[in-house]
């Protein structure tokens, strides 16, 4: 018996209230946002050992009960919190959109950068909102000058935007593109700094790496690269999509000259924001990709000289400060510790329970983070994936594998269920 969706019910009697014209009564519920909020958890610091207080976070986030969310990797839900900052900036802008009522909006997007360069560590003029990682990328790829006889390094296991981009725009300027792969199985920290190390040289202009892997879920030492990237003159650029609102993270520690990231993805923030990192002494050596009103060349933070993107949605950029809040009230260490606890359970029960999976992400937290990609022998992940949902109403991704990423939203009985379903799935 295939599984029916909220969704599905609810386009049902959609579609039922638009016939009878009763567009007051169309309800949606599991689809939004709870009608009443349930109020954020006070914790007495024993964050790990509590279910009760994760229970009472899974609370925050409109997942319906017959729906398990486990493909943080790509999308998450936002809580409650940042959905009604959001709707209630829309409800105003459908009733007032003149330059009097929007004015407020400027004010707004700097709170936005603020709480951003706050939650990453930086000063404010360093931090720039895009509408995603991959737009962030594109102007550092398509913003450094490089010539023949440059070489940039890169992961193998970069997504496009930081990979592919590289080579279309290495196909016009001449520059060298070196890729380096990770072993198949990393049992230190060093086999993943080595790669980057042994392919420096002295025509080496840029190391560019995907700071978690989207796919295998191994985590690079990104402060260590950093630090090689930096001994040796060399630029350094991190992809943080599935670093941002995943780990403890701080930006200056780190010490890379760019970082990327979305805020849809586990930062659980608005759809269609992404932040860029420039490190202010190397702002000067980035070319802006889109001018639009406003720009001036001279004194201009990033989001001033590499952001002025047109007419943006005020509402999502606004929610960005909600967003940091949440974050805020839980703690970053915290979240990022969930994270860590619920992949490593899930790992743990795996190998206990279902021996015949491999796994396709190292064990160690120390070597991986956020994401756990399984193969299930004999089975193509999309069939497992698309069964997970069908049957046992359960969200993961063919990415590479059978891709679960966890986040603060689950569960360790989110995790029990999934197993479950896949001792189900694998004889």
């Amino acid at each position: 018996m295939k599984f029916k969706t909220t969704t599905q019910n609810a386009r049902r009697n959609f579609l039922k209230n638009l016939g009878t014209g009763s567009l007051a009564a169309i309800s949606l519920p599991g689809i939004l946002y709870p009608k009443e909020t349930t109020a954020m958890p006070v914790h007495n610091g024993f964050f790990l050992q509590d279910e009760k207080y994760w229970a009472q976070i899974k609370k925050q986030f409109a997942v319906p009960s017959n729906l398990i969310m486990l493909n943080a990797a790509n999308l998450c839900p936002a809580p409650a919190s940042v959905n009604e900052k959001v709707s209630g900036i829309m409800s105003g802008l459908s009733k007032d959109v003149s330059f009097q009522y929007r004015k407020q909006f400027t004010e707004g997007r700097k709170n936005s950068i603020e709480a951003l360069a706050m939650y990453t560590g930086v000063a404010p003029d360093e931090i720039g909102i895009t509408r995603n990682t991959s737009e962030s990328n594109n102007i550092i790829v398509n913003g450094l000058d490089l010539k023949a006889g440059d070489e940039i390094i890169l992961w193998d296991q970069n997504h496009p935007s930081n990979g592919v981009a590289w080579e279309e725009r290495a196909k016009r300027y001449g520059f060298k593109v070196k890729k380096v792969s990770m072993p198949e199985n990393p049992k230190s920290v060093e086999e993943l700094v080595k790669p980057f190390r042994e392919a420096i040289t002295p025509q080496t202009k840029l190391i560019a790496f995907s700071h978690i892997s989207n796919t295998s879920g191994i985590a690079l030492p990104a402060k260590l690269i950093c630090e090689l990237a930096g001994s040796k003159n060399i630029l350094s650029f991190v992809d943080g999509a599935q670093s941002l609102g995943s780990t403890d993270l701080n930006l200056k520690l780190m010490g890379c000259d760019f970082y990327t990231g979305s805020t849809h993805k586990w930062f659980m923030g608005p759809l269609e924001n992404g932040i860029l990192y420039i490190k202010k002494d190397k702002v000067a050596q980035v070319w802006p990709n889109i001018i639009s009103v406003g720009w001036k060349d001279s004194n201009m933070t990033v989001d001033e000289k590499f952001c002025a993107l047109g007419q943006r949605n005020e509402a999502t950029l606004a929610g960005l400060v909600e967003t940091v809040n949440f974050h805020k009230t839980i703690g970053k260490t915290n979240i990022a510790n969930r994270v860590v606890q619920l992949n490593d359970y899930l790992k743990d029960q795996i190998r206990t329970k279902i021996p015949a999976i491999t796994f396709l992400t190292p064990i160690s937290p120390e070597l991986s983070a956020g994401i756990t990609n399984i193969n299930l022998p004999g089975k193509k992940p999309a069939d497992i994936t698309q069964k997970l949902y069908d049957l046992f109403g359960i969200a993961t991704a063919p990415t590479g594998g059978i891709r679960i990423a966890p986040h603060i939203y689950n569960s360790l009985s989110d995790i029990d269920k999934l197993v479950s379903a896949l001792q189900t799935l694998v004889v």
